[in-house]
């Protein structure tokens, strides 16, 4: 069972056997050394971001993703910076991966004859099938690759590699046999740059130059900062290389103070990051140019109910994030934080209580001056429990004061107003979500000559991601299949999601073209049917007929009882046309009558996303994020 890897850099390969890796016996076993983690391995992907575009118009260059270490099987985490020309190149077989990507993959008929359960291999060119046929084509003459190009009559390639079979790797990564049936696609140039970091990362920021990571390191206690060139390399004490460990320095971003006269101490346990423009988010007016307010602010939530304020400025010429405010007794279990536009505070989740924490950031004239205060809990009523959010996002759109939760008591999208009078969240609506619910994504999306916003919501439990109309707070379709659904990006301009695979440590690429095709064109989904009001007692009114689905008919009101009305026309969806009102009843009494249904989610086949392949070595292993 030979793999096809050689010294010349990019080749395919179809292998068996569990992943092992530069001599580790396989990727469940625990390394009690203490050694790294092998270069160019992902394990227990926690976050990922795409790097700021280039310009407007342009796509992102690079997604930097994250990697946990949350088996603790090495003794680092890693943070990867991956090319995203290379990647999606080698996704579909174009530019230098020509015939030789994930797309248009096949197996030759020649290597499925054997059995089956030998799955596919290498075959030799007289045709043995014996499982002692080992070879490798890249040094063996003899050798017959297995790999063949779909759209080619000879050699004969009838049978297609599944997506989720073909998988692209940089050439870091050194690998022996695989555990499943695997096309890999090792491409050059893909993995531009990796810096060591502290296990349990929990987070990712970028500073809104572009030109910074920001991490939550729990193992460290602390906040870690990474530094990012034009060309995707990463520097942390070693220079803009391919490959180095962070130094302390950039380690431990809280051990300068903003004000050493007031020292501050960063709370333990740091879950997630949040960084912004100084200048733009607190410089009062006529004083944008401060050099006290130029640079970033991080703000970060901890476990344990405390968050914590940073300032990264230039300081006789070098800049590090300095700790400039810390508080506590917030809510326990906290996971995420959130900006809000234009208040000068951030929303916290807790998923073990029926809170939103709210803290407020006081900087008034003087940054060494400044501190976190608790600007008012609001407390979840009505939803269940309230007790388990996971997520908290504001609406981008100007003027849509707008907060949208993802929560898991009950499993649903909330949404409800940021202007809040006393203590209760002001709820305005809610969906109905796939189970175990987790991160959250607003994209707006370009249709019919404008933007629809989208909610992107990934559920671990249900392994798949849930894509929602923002604006009429309705299901379109799902992303499914995928194991260990948790973080994930949107590359709008090229239509594409990337998800990070927390169970088997994979990111997993799918084609967004169906559903961009999906909200060009309106779909004919129906409203239910409004109920039909009862007979006897005052007059009923029919009930109101439900809302239709995206651009689909509302569904008719119902009959009025004896004596009542008929229900209203259920409202259409975008494009869609309303219902008919209700036939009124005859004199008489009626009871209540029951509510009109709403328009389910469109799981139809044309709008899904398609899964096109995967960037890394799935890995034998599967946990669950907190």
């Amino acid at each position: 069972m030979g793999s096809q890897f050689g010294p010349q850099g990019r080749a395919t390969c179809f292998s068996l056997g569990f992943l092992l890796i530069s001599g580790i016996v396989s990727a469940g076993c625990v390394n009690k050394d203490g050694e790294p983690l092998p270069p160019g391995l992902m394990t227990f992907p926690i976050a990922i971001e795409l790097s700021l575009p280039p310009a407007v118009s342009e796509p992102p260059q690079y997604v930097f993703v994250a990697n946990s270490n949350f088996a603790l099987e090495f003794n680092t985490g890693t943070v990867q910076s991956y090319d995203l020309q290379v990647l999606n190149d080698a996704i579909d077989s174009t530019g230098d991966f020509a015939g030789e990507g994930c797309a248009f993959a096949g197996i030759q008929d020649v290597c499925t004859d054997n059995d089956a359960a030998t799955g596919i291999r290498d075959s030799c060119l007289d045709g043995t099938q014996d499982t002692d046929c080992n070879c490798n084509a890249n040094v063996d003459q003899d050798c017959q690759p297995c790999g063949c190009d779909m759209r080619q009559a000879e050699p004969a390639c009838t049978t297609a590699v599944p997506a989720d079979r073909c998988s692209v790797i940089p050439t870091q990564l050194r690998l022996r046999d695989q555990g499943a049936l695997l096309k890999t696609v090792v491409a050059p140039g893909l993995l531009l740059s990796e810096a060591e970091i502290g296990s349990f990362a929990d987070g990712l920021a970028i500073a809104t130059a572009g030109n910074r990571l920001y991490l939550p390191v729990r193992s460290n206690a602390n906040l870690s900062f990474i530094d990012v060139d034009a060309q995707g390399l990463f520097d942390c004490g070693s220079g803009f290389v391919e490959s180095q460990s962070c130094s302390e320095y950039y380690r431990n971003g809280g051990s300068e103070q903003v004000n050493p006269a007031a020292p501050v101490e960063t709370p333990p346990d740091p879950v997630d990051v949040f960084a912004g423009d100084l200048s733009a988010d607190f410089a009062p007016p006529g004083r944008e140019n401060d050099p006290a307010y130029q640079g970033e602010y991080i703000l970060m939530a901890h476990r344990e109910g405390e968050a914590s304020l940073f300032f990264d400025q230039d300081r006789n010429g070098a800049m590090r994030p300095r700790i400039a405010a810390a508080i506590d007794e917030l809510a326990p279990e906290q996971v995420t934080i959130t900006y809000e536009p234009d208040a000068k505070k951030a929303w916290i989740s807790s998923s073990l209580s029926n809170e939103v924490v709210r803290v407020g950031i006081g900087i008034d004239g003087d940054p060494t001056q400044s501190y976190l205060f608790n600007a008012g809990t609001l407390f979840v009523t009505g939803l269940d429990t309230g007790n388990s959010m996971r997520d908290i996002l504001f609406d981008p759109r100007p003027g849509v004061n707008l907060a949208y939760m993802v929560s898991r008591l009950p499993e649903s999208l909330v949404v409800a107003r940021r202007d809040v009078a006393g203590d209760q969240l002001n709820v305005v609506d809610q969906v109905s979500i796939c189970r175990g619910p987790s991160r959250l994504k607003l994209v707006e999306l370009p249709a019919r000559g404008t933007t629809v916003l989208t909610a992107f919501v990934s559920c671990f439990n249900q392994r798949m991601v849930q894509i929602i109309d923002a604006e009429l707070l309705q299901g379109i379709t799902v992303l499914t299949n995928i194991s260990g659904s948790f973080e994930f990006v949107v590359d709008v301009p090229r239509e594409r999601i990337y998800v990070a695979d927390f169970s088997t440590s994979v990111l997993r690429i799918a084609d967004l073209a169906p559903l961009f095709a999906c909200l060009e064109v309106p779909n004919t989904g129906t409203g239910g049917t409004g109920g039909m009001g009862g007979a006897g007692g005052t007059g009923g009114m029919g009930g109101t007929g439900g809302t239709g689905g995206m651009g689909g008919t509302g569904g008719a009101g119902g009959m009025g009882g004896a004596g009542g009305a008929g229900g209203a026309g259920g409202a259409g969806g975008m494009g869609g046309a309303g219902g008919a009102g209700g036939m009124g009843g005859s004199a008489g009494a009626g009871g209540m009558a029951g509510a009109g249904g709403t328009g389910g989610m469109d799981t139809s086949p044309e709008c899904s996303p398609v899964l096109l392949g995967l960037v890394g070595l799935p890995q034998p292993v599967s946990e669950r994020p907190r």
